[in-house]
């Protein structure tokens, strides 16, 4: 009896939740109130275990609900007055009016209206569904990764410098040798001189001038 009325206590609830430990739950009400039913106050014996797994079923749900009771009440009173005003105006009040007739500010609504959401915890090694044949595998390894660069950037920024590779062979060799040290060997300029044998102001002159030839090749490359 314990679990069957456990299981219809909680077939209304949302799937995520583990209607198992629930049921569990209720099975202990059960016992408990096994122990303390009292006849002779005259209420029958499956009434009373039927109130005990509800109650219990209830505890444990609140034990898994990490918002506070605040949130919840203050929820509460804001949709019992978002229905008293929706009937007194005909309509669905605004945020301001809601605001006032709760003595609050919006800003406050708002804040509780996020924190009484409904938050839902999952484990990273949970086997998620197949999808198109595969294996299930974990959740973790489907989560997007937030460092990764996505897949189509990372196709231009392939094609972006392959079209700079093959403009870099057709600029003068010594501009060329500058962009691609500094660039692509990380040689700062200064050492970059050293190499070519000549003033650090002339290598900065000539990078400068690197660049503007590369921009202006890659345009006519990519036209």
């Amino acid at each position: 009896m314990a679990q069957r009325f456990a299981r219809t206590c909680t077939a209304r609830l949302p799937a995520h939740l583990d209607h198992e430990n629930l049921q569990s739950a209720g099975v202990l009400g059960y016992l408990h109130a096994a122990t303390r039913y009292d006849l002779s106050r005259g209420s029958s014996f499956r009434s009373y275990c039927a109130v005990r797994i509800r109650g219990a079923i209830l505890d444990e749900l609140r034990r898994w609900d990490w918002t506070p009771r605040s949130v919840h009440k203050n929820q509460r009173r804001i949709t019992c007055v978002t229905q008293k005003l929706a009937e007194q105006l005909d309509r669905a009040p605004s945020n301001g009016e809601l605001a006032q007739a709760l003595g609050m500010e919006s800003s406050e609504i708002e804040s509780y209206q996020t924190q009484a959401r409904h938050r839902q915890m999952v484990s990273f090694d949970e086997i998620t569904g197949r999808l198109l044949g595969e294996d299930g595998v974990a959740l973790a390894e489907r989560l997007p990764d937030p460092c990764a660069t996505p897949p189509d950037l990372t196709l231009l920024i392939k094609e972006d410098q392959q079209l700079v590779l093959r403009c870099l062979r057709l600029l003068p060799k010594t501009e060329a040798t500058i962009l691609d040290l500094h660039y692509y060997q990380g040689v700062p300029l200064r050492d970059i001189a050293a190499v070519l044998a000549v003033t650090p102001s002339r290598v900065s002159q000539l990078h400068h001038q690197a660049l503007g030839r590369l921009k202006q090749t890659c345009y006519r490359v990519e036209a």
